[in-house]
């Protein structure tokens, strides 16, 4: 019996061939035989099957996918890191700790740079297609570093002709380049990321982790988005959830539409609606909204300012109300 096996984290896909009396536990070791209670199905079951369970009692048949999962055992190091980190909105970045850690071998700036960049575009939903024409889980060759990366989705591996997005790294002294293309054209605008920020310390800590959420965000929007949302354009797959991708109009409309704290929420999110929500109208209008008697007889103030003193003043008087 041959089955195809898709990871839900990495959407990695496997093939393996079982005797047709095989059972859950089996298939579940050939996925990880270190740790095989780690891996979860999704067989749209209500109750739990048991790993004694036969896979064809499961409804399994020859040439189906299957989605499953793995839930990593805790450690010691996943408890410091998490108390440390003090806050679940960080956790994002713990899936590039992963794959860092999973990396071995050449522990140069750029190929940890490369690593790390590589997790968010497996992170993104790319596969990595290398020079075989495989398809690789974390771990990638210094030759093929030294070409470039190709990437592809697993919705276009079907095809005769697998499409993929091209990632090509130039260092520069402690500095590295990264370019992203689609058919050879390069169209995703160049991004600088400094091999230091990605250095982690053994005792991890907040400040760590931010710059580590930084980086992961930088080539989120400026790396993967674009090249994600290019492929999915020109091959006719949905596109992925994206608010930057909707024109510059539509956007000031609906930050216009967003209460003045949740733009300033709004604009921590990229820098490119860090841009859109520095425009001085839009504080005023929010002035307007949320307090008229701010802009009587006013002319030549930041808005941004005004409203942010504003909202710091209602939020002190919120809190002696109580």
């Amino acid at each position: 019996m041959k089955l195809r096996l898709r990871r839900y984290e990495t959407r990695e896909t496997l093939e393996f061939e079982l005797a047709n009396t095989s059972n859950l536990h089996d298939l579940c070791h050939r996925i990880s035989s270190s740790t095989p209670s780690s891996v979860h199905f999704s067989l749209n079951r209500n109750d739990k099957p048991s790993p004694e369970d036969t896979l064809r009692s499961l409804g399994m048949t020859p040439g189906d996918l299957f989605y499953y999962y793995s839930l990593p055992p805790s450690s010691p190091l996943d408890i410091e890191i998490v108390a440390s980190a003090g806050s679940k909105r960080l956790s994002v970045p713990f899936f590039l700790k992963k794959v860092l850690l999973e990396k071995s071998g050449d522990e140069s700036g750029l190929t940890t740079l490369a690593t790390s960049v590589h997790a968010v575009m497996l992170e993104s939903g790319f596969m990595l297609l290398n020079n075989r024409g495989f398809f690789d889980k974390f771990t990638f060759s210094k030759d093929l570093l030294t070409v470039s990366l190709r990437y592809t989705l697993p919705e276009l591996i079907t095809k005769t002709r697998v499409e993929y997005v091209t990632v090509t790294f130039q260092s520069l002294s402690n500095t590295v380049v990264v370019y992203g293309s689609l058919g050879g054209r390069g169209f995703v605008s160049v991004i600088d990321l400094v091999v230091d920020t990605l250095k982690f310390e053994k005792q991890a800590s907040c400040s760590s982790y931010r710059d580590v959420f930084t980086f992961w965000k930088m080539v989120k929007d400026g790396l993967s988005i674009p090249l994600l949302t290019c492929l999915c354009e020109k091959y006719g797959l949905e596109l992925p959830p994206c608010l930057m991708q909707l024109p510059t109009e539509l956007k000031m409309k609906i930050l216009e539409l967003v209460p003045g704290d949740s733009v300033a929420k709004m604009a921590c999110v990229c820098a490119e609606m860090r841009c859109l929500a520095s425009d001085d109208g839009l504080w005023k209008h929010k002035c307007l909204e949320e307090a008229k008697h701010l802009v009587v007889n006013r002319s030549s103030v930041s808005w941004k300012a005004e409203f942010a003193a504003f909202w710091k003043q209602r939020q002190k008087l919120e809190v002696t109300w109580r």
